[in-house]
Parts: structure tokens; C-alpha cells; sequence
């Protein structure tokens, strides 16, 4: 089952700062968290791509994910 979240910014430019952030070294922080929470947990509980462009364009507006485990 899909799940969403969503992230309310107070303008655009801060969106974008954050995605950007995601992108370049968010992805790594949050890839260090869920390697002990696999540990503790079974299952596909690990988002192991961000999608971050659409038609060759980064968009801050929509990041889809696929979720997996790490050591797959």
C-alpha cells in the first residue's frame, strides 16, 4: 500500500533547498539511521531510490521513492 508525506515550506526556494539537501547527502544520513533499524525490523522498510527528476528535470515538487533493504 502506498503512503505519502508531505512537507508544507513557507515558499518555494526553501523547498527546493531542502530537496537539493536530500539529494546530495540527506539520502546517506538517512541510509546510516536505517541500517540498525533493519536490524530490529524484517521487510522492504528502506526507501533504496529517490526519484528526483521527471522528464530529465530535478523536481522538488514530487520525490517518489522504492522501498527495499539495504543488503539486497
Amino acid at each position: 500500500m502506498k503512503a505519502k508525506l508531505v512537507i508544507e515550506f513557507d515558499n518555494e526556494r526553501a523547498r527546493e533547498h531542502f530537496a537539493k539537501w536530500l539529494c546530495a547527502s540527506g539520502e546517506q544520513d538517512y541510509w546510516s539511521w536505517m541500517r540498525y533499524r533493519q536490524d530490529e525490523e524484517p521487510g522492504p522498510i528502506t526507501v533504496v531510490d529517490f526519484n528526483y527528476h521527471k522528464d530529465g528535470k530535478f523536481s522538488a515538487g514530487l520525490i517518489t521513492t522504492e522501498c527495499g533493504r539495504l543488503d539486497d
